[in-house]
C-alpha cells in the first residue's frame, strides 16, 4: 500500500507541472462562463419573475452564500473528498479506481473530481480512457484559472438534474419549491443524488428511483458520519415530491423590459402592489368584451420609483400581454392641468381668475364642448375640475401650442404629432391633439406632485436617477394639485375630504377623439396611478369616457394603496353667520354633504336610483332631514334620497332643539354633466 501511495504522489506530482506548463498560459474558453437564466427581484429581493434560456432550460447561478452549508459539507463527503487540497486531478482515487478495475476486471468506482465533472459539463465527451486524460489536464487548466469557490459555484450552476432543470437553485425551487438556503437532511440526500442519474431518477417520473438514489446517498452520510443514525433513517420517511412547483411570473411585461442576459434585476416593483393592480384589471376587463384592453402605472413620487405595472386584456402574437402602457394614444383632457399651469407661471392667470366658456374661433380651429353645453364666466379652477374646453384652448392660445409642447418634451415626454405651419395645430394639444404613452403621463403627474420638478421614472436600482428639469414652479404645481383634489369623483365615489378615512385623490381624466382611449390619471398621497381603458386596436367605444370607465377604476386601485387619509371630517360653514365665539348650544344642525351649491351627477331616477347619501351631524341627537320639505328616512349607510329628477332641491337638517340648518344644490342628469369628458 505505501508503494501505491508513492507512486501516485509522483505521478500526481509530474501530471501537475506538466499541466502548468501546458496550460499556465492557454485561457479559458468563453464557454466556463456559464450562460444563466435572468432574474427579475421585486424591491425586497424576492424572486418577481424568472425567464428561461432560449433552448428552454433553467439555470440561474449558484451562490455559495446563500446556499445551505450542510448541502456543501455533504456533497463534497460524497462526490469528491480530498476537493479542497487537490489540483484537479485526484491521483490517489485513480490509482483506487485502476487498482479496483484490475481486480474486479470492471469499473466498480470512479475517480473523477467536481472539477473534472464541471469540464464535462462544458465539452461532453464519450467515456473513453483518452477522454479522461483530455478532462484531467482541463481540470488543471480550471484549477489554475479559477479558485475553489469558482468552480464549486460553476459545477452547482451547470449539473443536471433532469430535463431542463440545470444547477442546484433551479432544481431546488422546482421540485422543492424553496431557495436551497435552508435544506433538511432528506432534501439534502435528493439533490446529491438526482445528479448521479438525472433522466433516471426524475421525481416527478421515476419516484422509486428517486427515492432509492436518495436512500443511498442517506446511508453514505451516516457511514461517513455526517449524520446521526437516526436522522438518516428519519430522513429516509420523507415523501419525495412528485410534482414541479411552477417559478414566479409576476409583472411579466415589466420584467421583461428589465431582463438581463445571465443577470439578476433588482428591480423597484413592490410585489404586494403589483398583485393588488393585475387583480383589479383583471377583475375590470372580466366585465366586458375581449376586445377590452386595461392597463395602469403606480409610480413613487418621491424616488421617481415605479412600484407597479401591469396590462391585462388581449394578447399578442406570442401569447403576452399587449403593453398598452408603451403604446403611443391621444391623452385626451389629461394636459390640461399643464396648460393652465404655465399660464400661472406666465402670469397670464390666476386659478380664481374668470375665463369665458362660450362659443369661439381660434384662427382656423373651433373647438366645441364636450356636451356643446356653456357656462359663460367661470373660474380657472372650475374650468379645470370640469374639463371646459373653450376656456383650455383659450389659455393655450396665449400660451403658445409650441412652447406647451416644449415645456412638456423637454420634462421627458415624447408626444407624436404630426408636423404642420399652420400655428393654430398646436392648439389641439390642449384636447389631447398628440399622442403619448401612459409612462410619459405618468412622469409628468409625478412632475406635479414633486413641485413641478421632473425627472425619468426609474424601473431598477442599476437605473441612474436622472437629471432634474423643472416644468412648473412649485407653488403652481401645488395650487394645481389642490384643484383636481376638489373635481367631482366619479359616480358611486363620496369625495375623499367629506368622510374620514378616505383617500384624498387630486386627478384628472380624459377621452380622446371619437371614445378610442379613457384615462385617468392621479396623485394619492406617495403615490401617482395612471390608468388607460380601450381596445388595443383604436377602435372607438362610443359614449365610454374617461370618467365613466377609466375614474372608477383608479378609484378602486386606490383604494387599496397605503396613502394618507383624510383626518377630520370637513366641516361645512352653517349659512348663519355669528360675529362672536359661538358655543356648542349656538351651533345648528352641520349639513355635511351636498356642500352648499354642489352640483350631483345622477345617473338613474325614482326607484331605480342608487340614492344620494346625505350626511348631516348634529350635537344634540339625530338631525332630521328634509328634502324640498319631505322627510328622508336615516339608514345605516346615513340619509338615502331618491331623487324624480334634475332640478334645483332644498335641503334642511333640523336637530332635536328645534335649530335649522340650510343648503341648496343641484341634481344634474346623465346629459347634463359638463365634465362627462374626464
Amino acid at each position: 500500500m505505501q508503494r501505491w501511495r508513492k507512486i501516485a504522489y509522483g505521478v500526481g506530482i509530474s501530471v501537475a507541472a506538466l499541466g502548468a506548463i501546458y496550460f499556465a498560459q492557454s485561457p479559458v474558453s468563453d464557454e466556463a462562463l456559464a450562460d444563466v437564466s435572468p432574474v427579475v427581484l421585486d424591491r425586497h429581493g424576492a424572486w418577481l419573475t424568472a425567464f428561461a434560456l432560449e433552448d428552454g432550460r433553467w439555470r440561474f447561478p449558484a451562490d455559495l452564500d446563500t446556499i445551505d452549508p450542510a448541502f456543501i459539507e455533504a456533497l463534497v463527503q460524497i462526490e469528491d473528498r480530498r476537493f479542497a487540497t487537490h489540483v484537479g486531478v485526484d491521483i490517489p482515487a485513480i490509482f483506487r479506481a485502476a487498482k479496483d478495475w484490475y481486480k474486479q476486471g470492471e469499473i466498480v468506482s470512479g475517480a473523477s473530481t467536481i472539477t473534472m465533472q464541471l469540464v464535462r459539463q462544458y465539452k461532453p465527451r464519450p467515456r473513453t480512457l483518452r477522454s479522461k486524460v483530455i478532462e484531467s489536464f482541463e481540470a488543471l487548466r480550471f484549477e489554475l484559472h479559477f479558485s475553489k469557490d469558482e468552480i464549486l459555484s460553476q459545477y452547482l450552476t451547470r449539473i443536471s438534474y433532469g430535463g431542463n432543470i440545470e444547477g442546484i437553485e433551479a432544481a431546488s425551487r422546482i421540485y422543492l419549491g424553496k431557495s436551497p438556503r435552508h435544506l433538511s437532511p432528506d432534501e439534502i440526500a435528493l439533490l446529491i443524488a438526482l445528479p448521479q442519474a438525472p433522466e433516471a431518477r426524475r421525481p416527478d417520473r421515476q419516484a422509486a428511483h428517486a427515492k432509492r438514489g436518495r436512500d443511498r446517498i442517506l446511508a453514505r452520510l451516516e457511514g461517513a458520519g455526517v449524520l446521526s443514525a437516526e436522522a438518516a433513517n428519519e430522513a429516509k420517511t420523507s415523501p419525495i415530491p412528485l410534482t414541479r412547483s411552477e417559478l414566479p411570473q409576476n409583472a411579466w411585461l415589466s420584467a421583461h423590459y428589465m431582463e438581463k442576459t445571465g443577470a439578476q434585476t433588482a428591480s423597484y416593483i413592490d410585489r404586494v402592489i403589483q398583485n393588488s393592480l393585475s387583480r383589479h384589471l383583471e377583475s375590470y376587463v372580466a366585465r366586458y368584451p375581449k376586445t377590452v384592453n386595461a392597463s395602469a402605472v403606480i409610480v413613487h413620487n418621491a424616488t421617481q420609483e415605479i412600484r407597479a405595472h401591469a396590462a391585462i386584456g388581449a394578447r399578442d402574437h406570442d401569447g403576452g400581454w399587449i403593453d398598452m402602457t408603451r403604446r403611443v394614444r391621444s391623452p385626451g383632457s389629461t394636459l390640461k392641468p399643464f396648460v393652465y399651469g404655465l399660464g400661472a407661471d406666465d402670469g397670464i392667470l390666476a386659478f380664481d381668475s374668470l375665463v369665458k366658456d362660450a362659443p369661439s374661433r381660434f384662427g382656423s380651429y373651433q373647438p366645441e364642448n364636450f356636451n356643446r353645453r356653456y357656462h359663460g364666466d367661470v373660474t380657472v379652477s372650475e374650468a379645470l375640475q370640469h374639463s371646459l374646453n373653450i376656456p383650455a384652448v383659450a389659455v393655450l392660445d396665449h400660451v403658445g401650442g409650441r412652447r406647451l409642447q416644449a415645456a412638456l418634451m423637454a420634462s421627458g415626454a415624447k408626444l407624436s404629432q404630426t408636423r404642420s405651419e399652420n400655428p393654430d395645430t398646436g392648439l389641439a394639444l390642449a384636447l389631447g391633439g398628440t399622442g403619448m404613452t401612459a409612462l410619459d403621463l405618468a412622469s409628468l403627474y409625478v412632475a406635479l406632485a414633486n413641485d413641478g420638478e421632473a425627472r425619468p421614472l426609474r424601473w431598477h436600482k442599476d437605473q441612474e436617477a436622472g437629471g432634474m428639469v423643472r416644468l412648473l414652479t412649485a407653488k403652481t404645481a401645488n395650487e394645481l394639485v389642490e384643484v383636481m383634489a376638489k373635481a367631482p369623483v366619479p359616480e358611486g365615489h363620496i369625495p375623499g375630504d367629506i368622510l374620514e378615512g378616505r383617500p384624498a385623490i387630486a386627478y384628472k381624466t380624459g377621452t380622446s377623439y371619437g371614445f378610442r382611449d379613457s384615462w385617468a390619471a392621479g396623485i394619492a398621497g406617495d403615490y401617482t396611478v395612471v390608468v388607460w381603458v380601450g381596445r388595443p386596436d383604436g377602435a372607438p367605444r362610443p359614449g365610454v369616457t374617461g370618467r365613466k370607465a377609466a375614474a372608477p377604476l383608479m378609484f378602486e386601485i386606490v383604494g387599496e394603496l397605503d396613502v394618507p387619509k383624510v383626518k377630520a371630517i370637513r366641516q361645512v360653514e352653517s349659512s348663519a353667520r355669528h360675529d362672536r365665539v359661538s358655543t356648542p348650544d349656538d351651533i345648528g344642525p352641520q349639513i355635511i354633504f351636498p356642500a352648499k351649491d354642489a352640483e350631483i351627477a345622477v345617473k338613474d331616477f325614482g326607484q331605480k336610483s342608487r340614492g344620494v347619501t346625505i350626511l348631516a351631524e348634529t350635537s344634540h341627537g339625530p338631525a332630521r332631514v328634509y328634502v324640498n320639505g319631505d322627510p328622508i328616512a336615516q339608514q345605516r349607510e346615513g340619509y338615502i334620497w331618491r331623487p324624480d329628477g334634475p332640478g334645483f332641491y332644498q335641503l334642511s337638517a333640523v336637530d332635536q332643539r328645534g335649530k335649522i340648518t340650510k343648503s341648496a344644490f343641484r341634481v344634474l342628469s346623465q346629459d347634463q354633466i359638463i365634465d362627462a369628458p374626464f
